[in-house]
């Protein structure tokens, strides 16, 4: 297993433990892209805070999309 896909694993489960989301996550050199639908702006930005409060993390690319239909 190599240092991405160890923190590849870390964020997933950080995320997995807040939010009930298919959010998919990969990571190149301990850079994070986040794609995939959320309920809300708030869920968008408390999925980025996670991914940047995990140890060994020096950027996020948030690129979630907010799902519109109600």
């Amino acid at each position: 297993m190599t240092t991405d896909d160890i923190l590849k694993e870390i964020v997933s489960n950080s995320i997995d433990t807040n939010f009930n989301n298919n959010i998919s996550i990969s990571v190149l050199g301990q850079e994070v892209t986040l794609k995939g639908i959320v309920k809300s702006y708030d869920e968008k930005d408390k999925i980025e805070q996670i991914t940047w409060n995990t140890f060994g993390v020096v950027s996020v690319n948030n690129e979630l999309a907010i799902n519109n239909e109600n």
